[in-house]
């Protein structure tokens, strides 16, 4: 349920940020959740396979540092969108194409 919150914030926070610099925030979104799924799912079978412990034992200490991963990553995706340079809906194309 908290996973589903934080992946809500990010999503809002990408798109404000998008708008305001005239991107379309959906190639962000797609990058925020196919990263945060990403990182979360390698995070866990890393630990299952580095400790060597029973899925059922161990699976409290294998989501919690995937979790936090996952919010890493977002707020990594978060910070490349900062980035970005601004487009200018009103660009105008100054390139001349002589014959």
């Amino acid at each position: 349920m908290l996973e589903i919150l934080a992946i809500g914030y990010f999503t809002k926070k990408i798109r404000s940020i998008a708008e305001e610099k005239n991107i379309k925030p959906s190639k962000w979104i797609w990058r925020l959740v196919l990263t945060w799924f990403g990182v979360e799912i390698v995070t866990i079978i890393l630990i299952f396979a580095l400790t060597n412990t029973d899925i059922d034992h161990g699976i409290f200490m294998a989501v919690l540092p995937a979790l936090l991963l996952a919010a890493l990553s977002a707020f990594y995706t978060v910070e490349q969108l900062k980035k970005q340079p601004d487009q200018s809906s009103d660009k105008v194309n100054t390139h001349v194409i002589e014959g």
